[in-house]
């Protein structure tokens, strides 16, 4: 065959595909702008954003002041809101005593040392029932130095309230059956930090420096190592109760154990757990 007829040959058969087939056609690329029913689509909502950790901080008219707590807090709105109520009401209270101790120290011709208000929230125990907060506080009013204290907070997320620690642990109950474990580990703290072995009180001592303390008069919170139950209360001895203030705070955890278990509330059975 040559090339002229083998190019007709060609052309022929083009033609005929043309003539008895359409053009391929492609789907229109959908938009967003209307639905399938006629509808504009609604956009997807964005995700909320995750609660953050809240820090209240000024430093004016003498006074420094700091408050925090933390995403756990915070991401519950009524103790949030109370929160940031107790934040305003310490703030005021510190900023007074910082501008009457100015104003006397300006009549009497004396320097004014500034005033400090520390205090950080931290999560003892966030279980299915409660979140316990402890706070590391500090405060400072112009003296020989400031004193460190300690809040707690027990959060019931059922009934949305503030509970103390008594309400779910019958404290007299838990010495009586803890007192020993309690006293033995305190003096084994007091010897860490004295370096010594704890004398019995000599008559120029303070007797409470050398012999055990009541658990009961001290700061109390249940506290949870896993996460799930209440396993432990945790007993916080601040300065000059059972040492000097140069011992600084005592901090001494007690697990619940198959016989200490037995001073939970009845209500709360359900949320402890012996470790």
């Amino acid at each position: 065959m040559s090339l002229s007829r083998s190019v007709a040959v060609a052309l022929f058969a083009a033609s005929l595909l043309a003539g008895c087939g359409e053009k391929p056609r492609t789907a229109p690329a959908r938009t967003n702008a209307v639905a399938e029913n006629g509808t504009a689509p609604v956009a997807a909502p964005s995700p909320a954003p995750a609660p953050q950790p809240v820090e209240i901080k000024s430093d004016k008219a003498g006074l420094e002041f700091a408050y925090s707590w933390p995403a756990a807090a915070a991401a519950i709105p009524e103790l949030d809101g109370w929160l940031r109520g107790n934040a305003e009401a310490q703030r005021a209270k510190a900023a007074k005593g910082a501008a009457d101790d100015a104003a006397q120290a300006k009549k009497a011709g004396f320097p004014f040392n500034g005033h400090s208000y520390v205090e950080k929230y931290a999560v003892a125990a966030d279980t299915p029932r409660v979140l316990v907060m402890q706070s590391d506080g500090y405060v400072f009013t112009g003296g020989a130095h400031g004193m460190p204290f300690n809040t707690v907070i027990i959060w019931d997320k059922a009934a949305k309230k503030r509970l103390a620690t008594s309400a779910l642990v019958d404290v007299g109950a838990f010495k009586r059956l803890a007192n020993d474990r309690f006293c033995k580990e305190l003096d084994r703290q007091r010897e860490e930090k004295r370096g010594e072995p704890v004398k019995p009180a000599g008559p120029d001592d303070i007797s409470e420096f050398n012999s055990c303390v009541d658990m009961t008069k001290q700061t109390l919170l249940p506290v949870s190592k896993g996460g799930k139950t209440l396993d432990a209360l945790r007993v916080v001895i601040g300065p000059y109760e059972a040492g000097p203030y140069s011992e600084g705070t005592y901090t001494i955890e007690l697990p619940f154990d198959a016989k200490t278990i037995a001073a939970v509330k009845p209500a709360w059975k359900d949320a402890f757990a012996a470790r």
